[in-house]
């Protein structure tokens, strides 16, 4: 990225950060995506080639390190994150997705960093009924690690949530609970009822849950 030519601190710290991908990368590292391909996993869109690029720019730039497995955040990489954080908080205030830019895919994906790891494994099939196919996918969470799957990943199911695409990022952005979602027809649960407890839970965890929009400032 050429620079700005200004000896200003905002214009030093924009060269690293405010280039195309740079803080989705950032983001995506500080949720625990250590590996090229992971990090590919929650940026849909981000060329590899770009991808390889940013990264280099990043370890040039002290703010990504190498590690034996992947890559991780240094000690300026973590600060920056915070500054990442920020901005989601003022986007969460201040902007809304487009509903051509809503991903059912990157919802589950955002929502599966958030899990804490459960005791036993818990597999729910989320059934997009507004999506082009393929319109399932498989939300695993595990001791192992959690992960979305376009295709049937070979355990048994726990639970099916048939939803559209505005019902699914309201519930994973804490704008509507679970039950809530489910009386207005959004969301239809099949789980015991140990698993749409669970469900209830994961709703709640958007680190923005409580970020006021402008109207109710």
């Amino acid at each position: 990225m050429r620079g700005y030519g200004q000896y200003c601190p905002i214009a030093l710290a924009a060269e690293v950060f405010a280039e195309r991908w740079t803080p989705i990368i950032i983001r995506n590292l500080f949720l625990g995506c250590g590996t090229f391909n992971r990090i590919l996993d929650g940026a849909p869109g981000l060329p590899r080639s770009v991808l390889s690029q940013r990264l280099r720019s990043l370890q040039k730039a002290g703010v990504v390190r190498r590690t034996d497995g992947g890559y991780a955040l240094s000690a300026s990489g973590h600060e920056l994150a915070a500054v990442c954080l920020e901005l989601g908080a003022w986007g969460a205030r201040w902007r809304s997705a487009r509903p051509e830019d809503q991903d059912p895919y990157l919802a589950l994906w955002m929502l599966s960093r958030l899990i804490a790891a459960p005791r036993a494994r818990i597999v729910v099939v989320f059934q997009i009924t507004d999506a082009p196919l393929p319109n399932r996918f498989w939300l695993v969470v595990s001791a192992d690690g959690n992960e979305v799957c376009a295709h049937p990943p070979g355990f048994a199911e726990d639970g099916l949530v048939t939803t559209d695409t505005a019902s699914l990022v309201r519930w994973y952005a804490g704008e509507v609970t679970l039950a809530a979602a489910q009386r207005g027809g959004g969301m239809v649960v099949e789980a015991p009822r140990p698993v749409i407890r669970e469900l209830a839970a994961w709703g709640r965890l958007n680190p923005y849950l409580g970020v006021a929009r402008p109207e109710a400032v």
